[in-house]
């Protein structure tokens, strides 16, 4: 069994260059990435990883007052399509009529 971590690391290294093929984005290269090679305990793991989230939350946050700003254009304009797409179907079910083989014509 002592194949078995060299394995796991290969399959590794091994995803991260496939995702780095796809994307175009080396994760090795990435700042947190090399922040996180530098320490060597788990709380100051732990420590960053904290950081990296308080960091999101404000970012979140921050973008609050755009999502409450743009949040009742979005919803007038949901509303506005589920109309309009129910308006569309009708419409076509009042101009056209099915035939007997299935295919549909419009009745004039």
């Amino acid at each position: 069994m002592t194949s078995e971590p060299h394995s796991n690391f290969e399959l590794i290294i091994n995803a991260l260059a496939d995702y780095a093929n796809l994307t175009g984005v080396d994760l090795s290269n990435n700042p947190f990435a090399e922040n996180l090679q530098r320490y060597n305990t788990p709380d100051a793991i732990l420590d960053l990883l904290q950081e990296r989230e308080k960091a999101f939350k404000e970012y979140r946050d921050g973008n609050r007052s755009l999502i409450k700003s743009i949040s009742p254009a979005v919803r007038v304009l949901h509303a506005f399509s589920n109309f309009l797409g129910e308006a569309i179907s009708l419409v076509s079910h009042i101009f056209h009529e099915p035939c007997r083989v299935g295919i549909y014509m419009p009745i004039f």
